[in-house]
């Protein structure tokens, strides 16, 4: 199969033929159709994140199920899933006592202690794999594993009530999708923006938003502007 690599540190990536990978206990082998591009690729190909190199990127990769190993009952061939950045932790220390084990020192990342979806085929854990609702396209649903629910956790943790008002300070990759998740949720939602965002991620504060202004922040209201819906 095909896959990126990125040999080292501050390197250039390379496609390269290796050999398609296996799922051992409780995994499941992937046949990816999208693997999105997120900035934390960027930092983990220059080393600025933990991991050993040569290794194959992207945690946020949706495909299909082309084989199931030893003791996975929950999933079968052909189902359409995602997989996001955490996928095994301990279960055992504070954090995952806390239900936050995204912090477990132990955990298992996709795309760290194991190989990302740029590549034609990844294995990853069965259980940490998600369900794709039919008719979701899967290059609308990679994204969402990672800047889709980080956006959600951080609405989770926050709890807003329908009535209430949120703030979203940045329309960017994360920015556009939590405006629109607030919006399903009932929530009032504002944005915040730069001039560049603007324009260019219009599109999905559009889908949140209503098209009403109102100037807020330190700037004029071309620079800055709320919109409530």
């Amino acid at each position: 199969m095909k896959a990126a690599i990125v040999p080292s540190a501050n390197r250039n990536w390379e496609v390269k033929e290796i050999d398609r990978p296996e799922p051992g206990e409780n995994q499941v082998l992937i046949k990816i159709r999208a693997s999105g591009m997120c900035y934390t690729d960027v930092h983990q190909a220059r080393g600025e994140l933990p991991g050993d190199f040569p290794r194959t990127l992207g945690h946020e990769p949706v495909g299909e199920i082309m084989a199931v190993g030893p003791g996975v009952t929950a999933r079968k061939t052909d189902d359409r899933v995602g997989v996001p950045w955490v996928q095994h932790t301990c279960g055992r220390c504070e954090w995952c006592a806390r239900s936050k084990p995204m912090f477990c020192e132990k955990s298992i990342g996709t795309g760290v202690e194991m190989s990302g979806g740029h590549a034609e085929y990844m294995v990853a854990y069965a259980d940490a794999t998600m369900l794709l609702p039919d008719g979701l396209d899967y290059e609308q649903a990679a994204p969402l594993f990672c800047a889709g629910y980080t956006v959600w956790s951080g609405l989770r943790w926050a709890q807003p009530q329908p009535s209430e008002r949120l703030a979203v300070v940045g329309v960017g990759g994360l920015g556009h999708l939590a405006v629109q998740y607030a919006k399903a949720a009932g929530s009032s939602t504002w944005r915040g923006r730069d001039c560049a965002g603007w324009e260019r991620f219009g599109g999905g504060w559009r889908r949140g938003c209503d098209p009403r202004h109102e100037q807020f922040g330190g700037c004029d209201g071309r620079q800055h502007r709320g919109a409530a819906s």
